[in-house]
């Protein structure tokens, strides 16, 4: 089956562009298309989801091996923090992955009339986990190679769910651009909040403010505050805010 921005599931393997990204891809794996309504190949893209009669709070789903192609991607390694994280393959691929970027390489793959052969055979296919009814989902890797996806609802007692659109997939050569129109069109599945070009910026923005954490970390004391605003009074600047970060 092939869908948006040349994206196919068949005989066990994912690909964007002719370029394998997933093989051994699980045969419970599902893929269904999505149209940002532009009609522009770069801005569709494909859901993946999974068949399961499993039921359970968290449940965690093998997708398919990710092996020799390098990946870029952001996770959660604290509660309240993220940061990211460079790999080869499907076990470099840390938990509470919520962001993937996938570069594919294919020499066979040049664009008509290209002079520059060697980027246009590079295709990026960007991964986003998203939310389904009660349930969130991440990605994930395991010593196998394989790309997971775990779902979870929070509450023992929500166990039920579709897992048709658990995560978006979307291909291209550029990979800003696959990035900004992938998040547009999850934007427009889940109706449930609006990408950054369509926001105000708030005026807070256009105020000059100090949080401590650049300056002092979690050490803060009473001293060292009154050293940052003695030195910010020296320089002759106006504090409009400041944050005291613990």
């Amino acid at each position: 089956m092939t869908v948006g921005a040349g994206i196919s599931l068949s005989d066990g393997k994912l690909t964007v562009y002719g370029k394998c990204v997933l093989r051994d891809v699980h045969d419970n794996v599902v893929i269904t298309a999505a149209s940002s309504g532009s009609g522009n190949a770069l801005m569709d893209g494909a859901f993946i989801g999974v068949r399961s009669d499993q039921m359970g709070s968290r449940r965690v789903f093998p997708v398919g091996k990710l092996e020799e192609l390098r990946f870029m991607c952001v996770f959660r390694h604290k509660f309240w923090w993220m940061t990211q994280w460079m790999g080869a393959s499907g076990k470099d691929i840390p938990f509470e992955t919520q962001f993937l970027v996938v570069e594919v390489c294919d020499d066979t793959h040049i664009d008509e009339g290209s002079t520059d052969e060697a980027n246009q055979s590079i295709r990026y296919a960007v991964f986003l986990p998203i939310l389904e009814g009660d349930f969130r989902a991440v990605l994930q890797g395991n010593e196998q190679n394989e790309l997971e996806i775990c779902l979870e609802s929070g509450d023992p007692a929500v166990d039920k769910f579709e897992g048709s659109h658990l995560v978006f997939v979307a291909a291209g050569s550029d990979p800003y651009d696959v990035i900004t129109n992938s998040v547009k069109t999850v934007e427009k599945h889940l109706q449930t909040f609006s990408h950054r070009e369509k926001k105000k910026m708030p005026d807070i923005l256009n105020w000059f403010g100090w949080c401590t954490w650049d300056a002092f970390y979690t050490n803060v004391t009473a001293e060292g505050l009154k050293q940052g605003l003695d030195r910010v009074h020296e320089e002759g600047l106006y504090l409009w805010n400041i944050v005291i970060e613990l």
